[in-house]
């Protein structure tokens, strides 16, 4: 099929939402963020990308840790709210509830299935923006998700918000194969 250019546009898909909590002036601030991804594995390493003027960078910058709060798609409107304004504007501590792991100054959301407590280990400014590279210092799932051999409940369970640079939001489809299976299952060697 013939391909068309569009220009340069990361159409990498789908973006996870998550929310990146720093704590800013003593109170744990949040922003919406669609750039977020997985480093590695093993060590488990993440990086996000905020706006150097963004308030919650302020609180990374200062202490050099975060917390990734991975929201389902019940609390949209929340996160599209705090996508919209700025801790400089609204207290968001008094909006939402927080909580604090091994770090004490990574917070995150007691409402999210899924938190990481992060520290950077390494910081790389692109133009406006601040690329935050850490290590995972330890994750936090809901009981609720964590079945009694220690696995994480499906993606389609935890029911995250998935984002297009269609400007729309989504969640999770069914599975459709499991990872370094898919291609044994037609082959008879």
């Amino acid at each position: 099929m013939p391909k068309r250019t569009i220009g340069a546009v990361p159409y990498i898909y789908p973006v996870p939402i998550v929310m990146v909590g720093a704590v800013v002036d003593g109170k744990p601030n949040y922003a919406t963020v669609g750039d977020c991804a997985i480093m590695g594995i093993k060590p488990a390493t993440v990086v996000v990308s905020l706006a150097e003027g963004h308030h919650t960078t302020q609180g990374v910058v200062g202490h050099g840790t975060f917390g990734i709060s991975i929201p389902s798609t019940s609390e949209l409107p929340l996160v599209d709210q705090f996508g919209q304004v700025s801790g400089r504007d609204i207290d968001k501590s008094q909006i939402v509830e927080s909580f604090f792991g091994e770090l004490g100054n990574a917070p995150m959301l007691v409402s999210a299935p899924v938190c990481l407590e992060c520290r950077v280990i390494e910081t790389v400014d692109v133009e406006h923006r601040c690329i935050f590279v850490a290590s995972v210092v330890q994750t936090h799932v809901d009981e609720a998700y964590i079945d009694d051999e220690g696995r994480i409940a499906p993606m389609n369970e935890l029911d995250p918000i998935l984002y297009a640079l269609d400007n729309r939001y989504y969640n999770v489809g069914k599975a459709i194969g499991v990872g370094y299976q898919v291609a044994r299952e037609g082959d008879d060697s």
